[in-house]
């Protein structure tokens, strides 16, 4: 609040002397956005208008090297200069001239109060490191602020505050920053398995880890800043003469000296370890030497348990040379004490395989399910004895039979080449496989193929096709023989299919294929890929099935359905005209006894009712009218033919169309078989709604969610009684119906098959529920026909 109930109408103002323009001074952004802002349109007035002591504090704030800001009057009104422009963040330099209250109101909650008391009491007020919410571009982000806040007198009254701000937040987080790093580094020292020793720059110890406390003797207070080859004193293991550390080594010489025999410890009670150790330098960001670190760990027991194996491998050298199976013996840190003869021979692609680690000599045996991890590491724990067999890659290419026993100081592996007796059972088993792969007294025809298509067996049943001989097709091309050639196109065809189940996919499809003889044989055909253990195709398997009689009954049953729509049309055809055909007669005979002008009025609408008759027998002769191949058409002519039969008793029926043809694009199809099927879906859609409805057409491009192939999509849905889900899955079967007398059993079933030549595909929903009660069929058909396969 405002002392004294001073206003900005009461604060102090200046009769204009010059342009407002003029009184501000400065350069920069912020003194160019300061001179152009409309301040008549703020609480301020015009610039031309401001106090003395208003203009002097802004010329302060704008010619200020450091972030400043001025907050003038009840409203704190803001004004900030260049150095000040980020804090607003995405609200510059929207901000100028705004009330402190609208452009800090993520932060009004800290910094708000203290605004506002040091206006009220005119008192001045700092911050180091105050932590203010502030709206960034990128969100609302933490800064750290050095804050300050004195008050602008004007006739002894406060008119305003003056700040400046420095932006601490970068060393705030560096120092942050610094302290985790510290914590971090000093909780990781204290975890690290080996002894740590960090020393300065003129090597003395700065930081210890218990480890090394505890192989030292020393303890970290004792130790701190005492020379490093105080405490850490080392002698050579065979000599006992002194030597230097790693870490002095590196400090005079900038690396580490290569040691033949591992250092000894003297530790403080006297007593001697022998250790492994090794250091590194420490720099500056300006490349100065500021210390070290010293990384040892105590290896006397491993260096004990190396002599100890050195002397059992070389008395059982002797006699694992003359053994006729390969030897290793790994220790418990996976080093290969001892190899034989017959190991290093087998294995010498991998070079000298003594003191080295057996997973580096052979990596390839590190993998996910690798049974060389497997029963190793489950003999070096738990001490359990393994056998099995592995392939190892590059550049062995073996296979091994493998025997790992536990021993005391490791594991003992005993292993032999068994490549050439793999590829002999490889063989049989090739054999075995081919022998179970026929079925030699099989009507079906059956054979087996390579991955490539060559013939490798076939059966008697498919010799019979020629009639032909064994030699005839056995190591030919599958797509080259006489099952294919004598068929135009079908050979392509065939390597095609080929090509899919070498990928891993069967392939099935109805074949019309030319006997030898020229008789038409229809088959069911398919190609199986066979897989081996690791999942690759190492045969495929043709079968084929003469389904030619079956096709001939199912064609007979076609037509037969095909003429029962015939019949249900004329009946609805009949109907249609009817209307018509009454409306004339009743219009002649009263042309007959009229006079003038009304026999033409007369004679007119009869002329109508007979055009009406026309274009229905025009529309049911498009209905069944086809082509011998595929025509283009749109779902629009597709549906027109099909609603105009209907028209008459969708009128009496009560039912409600709703068209709806989303796509305007061209379908190849059977114009004639597709209407027919439209045809019966609207039927039974009318026959599901008695008492009136909903019946809704609708069409759209869409995609054979199993093939991605592109076409449209025809959708006829009802608001009629719906199906129950057990008539759902027995509606495209022949001769099932629930119209009992009045139904074949054949319309749906026909429909089906006649998608199916199209490569399309049927599907329905529907539901029985209230309110949400119909049923749902969508039609795919693809874009592009493919006519040899549908005929």
């Amino acid at each position: 609040m405002i002392p004294n109930g001073l206003t900005p109408t009461a604060l102090p103002t200046a009769a204009p002397t010059r342009s407002g323009s003029d009184r501000i001074k400065g350069a920069g952004q912020m003194a160019d956005l300061v001179r152009a802002l409309d301040w008549a349109s703020t609480p301020l007035g015009p610039v031309d208008c401001w106090s003395a002591e208003l203009v002097a504090i802004v010329n302060l704030t704008l010619s200020s090297p450091h972030p400043a800001r001025t907050l003038w009057g009840e409203d704190l009104i803001l004004i900030y200069n260049d150095g000040y422009s980020h804090i607003p963040g995405k609200r510059h330099p929207e901000a100028l001239g705004k009330p402190a209250r609208e452009v800090y109101r993520e932060s009004w909650g800290v910094v708000g109060p203290l605004l506002e008391e040091a206006f009220a009491s005119g008192s001045t007020f700092s911050y180091e490191r105050l932590c203010v919410p502030i709206e960034t571009p990128d969100g609302m982000k933490d800064f750290y602020l050095n804050y300050s806040y004195s008050p602008v007198f004007a006739d002894g009254r406060v008119a305003g505050l003056f700040g400046l701000l420095h932006d601490v937040t970068d060393e705030v987080t560096a120092a942050r920053s610094r302290r985790e790093n510290e914590a971090r580094a000093w909780r990781v020292l204290q975890s690290i398995a080996d002894a740590v020793i960090v020393t300065d720059a003129e090597g003395r110890i700065v930081q210890m880890n218990s480890v090394a406390e505890r192989l030292t003797g020393w303890n970290l207070v004792e130790a701190a800043n005492q020379p490093l080859a105080d405490i850490f004193r080392i002698v050579d293991e065979e000599t006992g003469h002194p030597i230097e550390s790693s870490a002095e080594e590196v400090k005079h010489f900038g690396s580490a000296v290569t040691r033949d025999r591992c250092p000894v410890l003297l530790r403080r009670n006297g007593s001697e370890i022998v250790i492994d150790e090794s250091a590194s330098s420490i720099f500056d960001d300006h490349g100065a030497l500021t210390g070290s670190v010293l990384v040892f760990r105590d290896i006397t027991e491993r260096r004990a348990a190396e002599r100890d194996r050195a002397d059992l491998a070389r008395q059982l050298s002797l006699v694992l040379d003359a053994t006729t199976d390969g030897v290793l013996s790994i220790d418990r840190n996976w080093r290969m004490v001892y190899r034989n003869r017959r190991a290093q021979d087998m294995l010498r692609a991998s070079g000298e395989l003594t003191a080295r680690l057996f997973w580096e000599a052979f990596p390839e045996a590190v993998f996910e399910g690798s049974p060389f991890i497997e029963h190793y590491y489950r003999a070096m724990d738990h001490g359990t004895p393994g056998t099995f067999q592995a392939f190892y890659p590059a550049p062995h290419n073996a296979w091994y039979r493998i025997s790992v026993q536990p021993a005391e100081h490791g594991i003992v592996i005993f292993f032999r080449d068994v490549t050439s007796q793999r590829r002999e059972a490889e063989a049989l088993r090739e054999s075995e496989a081919r022998l179970k792969a026929m079925y030699a007294t099989s009507l079906e025809y059956i054979g087996l193929l390579t991955p490539d298509g060559l013939v490798l067996e076939c059966n008697r049943a498919s010799l019979a096709f020629g009639p032909m001989r064994r030699e005839e097709v056995i190591s030919r091309h599958f797509a080259d023989t006489p099952w294919f050639v004598h068929t135009p196109g079908m050979s392509t065809l065939v390597r095609r299919a080929i090509a899919q189940a070498n990928t891993g996919y069967t392939f099935r499809s109805e074949l019309t294929l030319i006997r030898p003889s020229g008789e038409p044989v229809v088959f069911d055909f398919s190609l199986t890929p066979v897989r081996d253990e690791s999942g690759r195709v190492i045969y495929i398997v043709p079968e084929s099935r003469d389904i030619t009689e079956f096709k001939r009954a199912q064609s007979a049953l076609l037509s037969s359905e095909k003429l029962a729509a015939v019949g249900r049309l004329a009946a609805s055809i009949a109907h249609e005209i009817n209307n018509p055909l009454e409306s004339v007669m009743n219009l002649i005979f009263l042309a007959r006894h009229a006079e003038g002008a009304d026999v033409r009025g007369y004679l007119d609408l009869a002329d109508q009712e007979i055009r009406r008759v026309s274009i229905i027998a025009n529309q049911t002769l498009r209905f069944h009218k086809q082509s011998s191949h595929p025509q283009p058409t749109t779902s629009a002519d597709l549906f027109a033919t099909v609603m105009r039969i209907y028209e008459g008793r969708l009128r009496n029926a009560h039912v409600h169309i709703d068209q709806q043809f989303r796509t305007e694009q061209p379908v190849l199809c059977f114009q004639g078989d597709v209407r027919q099927v439209l045809n019966n879906l609207v039927s039974n859609a009318l026959e599901a709604m008695p008492f009136g409805g909903r019946l809704i057409i609708r069409s759209r491009k869409g995609r054979n969610w199993k093939t991605n192939e592109p076409g449209i999509v025809l959708t006829i849905a009802d608001t009629g009684t719906g199906m129950s889900r057990e008539t759902r899955k027995h509606i495209f079967e022949a001769f099932y119906t629930t119209k009992g007398t009045a139904g074949n059993g054949l319309g749906l079933w026909v429909c089906q098959e006649i998608v199916n030549r199209h490569h399309g595909a049927l599907h329905v929903r529907s539901s029985q529920r209230e309110p949400h009660n119909g049923t749902v069929f969508s039609l795919f058909l693809p874009f592009q026909h493919q006519q040899q396969r549908c005929e």
